[in-house]
């Protein structure tokens, strides 16, 4: 990696708006856990080419991370303007809205990416856990449900039906929701 991130830096010295070099030399930054010097590259990349989808979703990925929320959501909304089935920019857009807790009105588009995508299990967990934000418990459940058919080892899925369960006042369901969940992550 350091090789590669060199490598990146003399292109960029020679080069200044190599958009591609600044992407890649972000996404190392960012894998070394340089998040502000990940976000700078990316900053200047965005620069040369303002609507570049891929520079946006890496923007958005590492605000996200962040806990940056309002600034990814601006990123991907930036994106599906122009692509509005850009499945990247809604199954994000999605996990930034339900980690935000955004209202009803918001929340409507966690569905979207299981609308363009329906076998995506992600997409399907983040809608259950929107769902669940926005106390629309059988939405959830049937929500947790999909991953959780496609896969019934996802932890996360167990885990997430499980709390529903709680919530419906179904204490036995639940207890051997988050045991399965619990063994299928080996604790």
């Amino acid at each position: 990696m350091e090789r590669a991130a060199a490598s990146y830096r003399e292109l960029l010295a020679r080069d200044p708006k190599h958009v591609k070099a600044r992407n890649n030399l972000a996404l190392i930054l960012d894998a070394r856990g340089d998040r502000d010097g990940a976000l700078a590259e990316l900053d200047r990349a965005l620069e040369s080419e303002p609507d570049n989808p891929a520079l946006l979703l890496n923007r958005a990925a590492i605000l996200g991370a962040t806990v940056r929320y309002a600034a990814a959501q601006r990123d991907l909304q930036r994106v599906l303007r122009a692509d509005p089935n850009n499945v990247e920019a809604l199954f994000n857009l999605g996990i930034v809205l339900t980690r935000r807790a955004c209202g009803a009105k918001e929340s409507t588009s966690c569905a979207a990416p299981v609308e363009v995508e329906p076998g995506r299990a992600a997409a399907w967990y983040y809608l259950g856990e929107a769902l669940n934000h926005m106390d629309d418990l059988n939405g959830a459940l049937a929500a947790y449900e999909k991953p959780s058919s496609c896969n019934p080892q996802n932890p996360k899925a167990l885990y997430g039906i499980g709390k529903v369960l709680d919530r419906l006042n179904r204490p036995d369901e639940a207890t051997a929701m988050y045991r399965r969940s619990r063994e299928m992550t080996g604790r």
